[in-house]
């Protein structure tokens, strides 16, 4: 769980996967055919204009997008199967549906409790569906340790729907049924919460969402030769002993006194990484318990109990050093041209933030380090996944020493590692578009990382190694996870073999172990 939830609401992130949903009938184009034909009208039975997409309730094929006609209709041709409809209603102008008041049929407001319509070969199949009016509800928020009512809160459901107030706010009219909202607090007292809601047809009653009191972190960033505060730099946490900066995570930035205060963090233990702003003169450290330090291995554990603020010692930074290099393959002398260079995994990101891209030379410089022992993680096309070293996993890598003020040259010679592929499908045995991550066995560290386009991955991993592979699979309005051999937790996993050198296949079938 990450230590600020995203204000992004599941209903706004179902909007983008319609946004850009397709149509996905490669595999199915000679399947045996019926016609879907849909009616729609307005709660007062008018016909209504707007989009429909159609999915197979197997998550095999979509027709997203479509447009009802002037008089609430639409007819496709799909190959035989169960389907699930949704409709984006169109209550201003036909060409803007409003995604946040979708209707499944029949009446209903999620993917999950949304009814099967079957098509068969060569039938027409008739629908009609009469759109719930929307009404708005009332909702309030409460302290979830002691049960007292929060006096002020904000809750966001999309941006033209959003409001503050309380100690009681009227939502937004919705679909009657559960919905998805953001509820947080503006000060940042309390953890801000995806929450699901109900709302009823006639907008009695009241929804009360619970919010966990946030933790708090203040300290003063100063220079660590004068004790003079140092402005702009902004603090991240991650959880103890990983140095895992990829996960969503609130951030402050230290002010002209150099206080800083790091608010919507939950309960736990965790490491704190400070950045200095870009061309500062000082150098990025994990918070030591006197110092900096480049390993989060020895930097502070700082423990956090719901409401709780916590001061730590003053955060000292020393004066940044520059680590650059040129990039090669062990396997055969080539510059590396594509990858990044980065202090954690960032699987799945279009740009490091952690680190720094290759440049068309193979070269790499990063400039914000602060003077201390780094592990750097190489991630490139083409070789395995590898710290400094030539290494795995970050507790055996070889950290390179940044002086401050100096230029320290590290060119490692990437390791190509062992060919990875299998194909991923789901368990009717259809291929699907997945993410792939392998996970150390002993660590749970990711050691690899692919996303398959086809049905078909490929990715390079060092061995000789055990491991767990996980897959995200990401159809149309529901997503699935779970681990190999068919299992929905890493507990469970199966632990696999890495070979040191051969080529290794593994199958993977991608469960449907909805995680929303």
């Amino acid at each position: 769980m990450s230590i600020a939830r995203r204000t992004l609401t599941a209903l706004a992130v179902a909007a983008l996967a319609a946004a850009a949903l397709p149509t996905t009938a490669a595999h199915a184009a000679d399947d045996p055919a019926g016609v879907l034909h849909l009616t729609v009208t307005a709660p007062d039975g008018t016909p209504m204009q707007g989009s429909v997409d159609v999915l197979a309730a197997d998550s095999s094929y979509s027709r997203g997008l479509q447009q009802l006609d002037e008089s609430g209709q639409l007819s496709l041709e799909l190959p035989a199967n169960d389907y699930k409809i949704a409709i984006s209603p169109a209550y201003g102008s036909p060409d803007l549906p409003d995604d946040v008041l979708r209707q499944w049929v029949p009446g209903r407001t999620t993917w999950a409790q949304a009814g099967t319509v079957r098509v068969s070969a060569g039938d027409t199949t008739d629908v009609t569906e009469r759109l719930l009016a929307p009404v708005p509800s009332t909702l309030r928020a409460r302290d979830a340790l002691t049960g007292a009512p929060i006096d002020s809160f904000c809750v966001f459901i999309d941006p033209r729907r959003s409001a503050c107030g309380g100690p009681e706010l009227t939502v937004s009219p919705l679909v009657p049924g559960p919905q998805r909202i953001t509820v947080s607090t503006e000060d940042g007292s309390y953890l801000t919460r995806e929450a699901s809601v109900t709302v009823s047809a006639d907008g009695g009653g009241a929804n009360v969402v619970d919010l966990t009191p946030s933790a708090h972190l203040v300290s003063q960033v100063v220079d660590a030769a004068t004790g003079a505060p140092v402005a702009g730099v902004c603090l991240t946490a991650a959880p103890a002993g990983t140095g895992d900066l990829a996960r969503p995570s609130p951030r402050a930035c230290s002010d002209p006194t150099g206080a800083v205060r790091l608010d919507r963090v939950e309960a736990g233990s965790w490491n704190i990484f400070a950045r200095p702003a870009t061309g500062s003169a000082y150098g990025a450290q994990w918070v030591g318990a006197t110092g900096g330090t480049g390993d989060p291995k020895q930097a502070r554990a700082i423990t956090l109990k719901a409401g709780q603020t916590v001061t730590v010692p003053a955060i000292r930074l020393d004066r940044a050093g520059v680590v650059t290099g040129t990039v090669t393959s062990a396997a055969t002398g080539k510059l590396v041209t594509s990858g990044t260079v980065t202090l954690a995994h960032e699987p799945g990101v279009s740009g490091p933030r952690w680190g720094v891209a290759l440049d068309a030379q193979g070269r790499y410089r990063i400039d914000w380090l602060g003077p201390y022992a780094w592990p750097l993680l190489f991630t490139t096309e083409g070789n395995a996944t590898q710290w400094s070293g030539g290494f795995a996993l970050r507790g055996k890598a070889t950290p390179v020493t940044v002086r401050a003020g100096a230029t320290t040259t590290y060119s490692p010679a990437l390791r190509r590692g062992v060919l990875v592929t299998g194909r991923l499908v789901d368990p009717e045995g259809r291929p699907v578009n997945a993410q792939v991550t392998v996970h150390s066995a002993r660590t749970g560290e990711v050691v690899g990382w692919t996303s398959d386009g086809d049905g078909e991955y490929a990715m390079r991993v060092l061995g000789p190694q055990k491991v767990t592979v996980a897959w995200l699979w990401t159809p149309p309005y529901v997503r699935y996870a779970g681990w190999y051999d068919g299992v929905a937790t890493q507990a469970e996993a199966t632990p696999v073999a890495i070979p040191g050198s051969s080529p290794f296949r593994l199958d993977v079938e991608a469960s449907r172990f909805p995680i929303d």
